[in-house]
C-alpha cells in the first residue's frame, strides 16, 4: 500500500479537532426508528452510585435520560479485577482504580433493551470516551459487544470507528516523562441484525481502562435493511492530522 493511500485511508476514520466532539444523529432514511440517549452522567443527577475508586455496584440501571428517549437501561455488571470500578464522578461515568498502568481492565457496563424496535433491521451505538495512556476501551475484548435474543456469541459490526476527537488535555507519561496528549474519542458502531428474525431482546457489553470517563452514549434502533454505513464520514483538520497519526502510531507499538 502506498503512503499517500495509507494517509486517506487514516483519515477516513481518525479525527482530530479541538472543538468538543458530540455523539450525533442518526437518519436512517426511512422506516421506522427509536432512540435512546444518555447524557449529563454525573453525581448531580445520579446520587449513590459510588465513589472512588468504584469498588461499589450500582442501587439500579441508568435509564435513557435524553429527551425523546425509550426504555433502554445503562447498568454496571463487573468492576476492575483487581479493585475499583465505574461510579458516576462530578463530570462522566469514571473507572476508578488506584493502578495506574496502560490498558488495565477497569470494569464493565451493558446497555439492554428488553423491548426493541419491532421489525428491527439496524442497530447503531455511539460512546463518548475519554482515553488513559493511549486506550479508552480495554484492549482487546473491551470495545462494545451485540448480543440478541439472549445469545452468547457476539455479533460483528458491519461498520464501526472513531467519528470525532477532542484533546482534553495532556498527561506526563510514566515511560517516558513526557507530556502526552489525552483525546476524548466518539466512537460509532453499526450491525446488521436483519438476519436474526424477530429480535425480542439485545445487550450492547463494553469495558473501559482504569481512569477512562464515559461522557455521552446514544443507540439508534431501525426498521430498514443495512445497506451502507449511515454513521457519517468524519472529516479531519490538517493542521493536527499529524498529531493523530503520530498518537495512532504510539498506541498500536504497545499493542
Amino acid at each position: 500500500m502506498s503512503s499517500i493511500r495509507f494517509l486517506v485511508l487514516l483519515a477516513q476514520v481518525f479525527v482530530v479537532t479541538w472543538s468538543h466532539a458530540q455523539v450525533r444523529v442518526v437518519d436512517f432514511g426511512g422506516g421506522s426508528s427509536a432512540y435512546d440517549g444518555w447524557n449529563n452522567l454525573n453525581t448531580a443527577n445520579f446520587s449513590g452510585y459510588g465513589g472512588f475508586p468504584g469498588a461499589s455496584p450500582w442501587p439500579a440501571p441508568i435509564g435513557s435520560n435524553a429527551a425523546g428517549s425509550a426504555d433502554a437501561e445503562l447498568n454496571r455488571i463487573a468492576g476492575a479485577p483487581n479493585g475499583g470500578g465505574p461510579f458516576l464522578s462530578s463530570s462522566s461515568i469514571y473507572f476508578g482504580n488506584f493502578l495506574q498502568v496502560p490498558n488495565a481492565l477497569g470494569g464493565t457496563l451493558r446497555v439492554s433493551d428488553p423491548t426493541p424496535l419491532a421489525n428491527l433491521q439496524t442497530l447503531v451505538f455511539q460512546i463518548q470516551i475519554g482515553e488513559v495512556l493511549g486506550y479508552d476501551f480495554y484492549n482487546p475484548t473491551g470495545a462494545p459487544a451485540l448480543k440478541v435474543n439472549g445469545g452468547t456469541s457476539a455479533v460483528s459490526p458491519l461498520s464501526s470507528g472513531v467519528l470525532d476527537r477532542y484533546q482534553s488535555g495532556v498527561f506526563t507519561s510514566p515511560a517516558t516523562g513526557l507530556d502526552e496528549p489525552v483525546y476524548v474519542n466518539t466512537w460509532g458502531y453499526q450491525w446488521d441484525v436483519s438476519t436474526f428474525g424477530p429480535i425480542n431482546s439485545f445487550t450492547i457489553d463494553f469495558s473501559g481502562v482504569t481512569h477512562s470517563q464515559i461522557y455521552e452514549l446514544r443507540l439508534d434502533q431501525s426498521s430498514q435493511p443495512f445497506a451502507a454505513a449511515v454513521i457519517p464520514e468524519p472529516s479531519v483538520s490538517p493542521l493536527l492530522f499529524a498529531a493523530g497519526l503520530c498518537w495512532l502510531a504510539r498506541r498500536r507499538a504497545c499493542r
